[in-house]
């Protein structure tokens, strides 16, 4: 696109363990547990399920927190969403 005077900008570099990080993510919500219609946070076996069937190359001290801050991140996102839609009292 240089002929129209634009940059192309560098597309994002690839990242195998982040990949794999968040792919693990994916996999441990799906296991996620729910009481009363509410989100539990994800637990270390709830990790430890996942990566036993599915191995990481990722340190598990260093997966565990990643996941753990994903998870609240989502957790934080899931409880704010609920406060905008519950309805108002008038």
């Amino acid at each position: 696109m240089a002929h129209l005077g634009l940059d192309v900008p560098e597309p994002p570099s690839y990242d195998a363990s982040i990949q794999d990080v968040i792919q693990t993510f994916y996999l441990v919500a799906r296991g996620r547990s729910y009481t009363d219609g509410q989100a539990l946070p994800i637990s270390v076996k709830n990790i430890t399920d996942v990566v036993s069937v599915h191995p990481i190359n990722v340190p598990r001290s260093i997966l565990d927190g990643i996941i753990f801050e994903i998870d609240n991140l989502v957790l934080d996102e899931v409880a704010e969403k609920n406060k905008r839609d519950k309805p108002k009292n008038t």
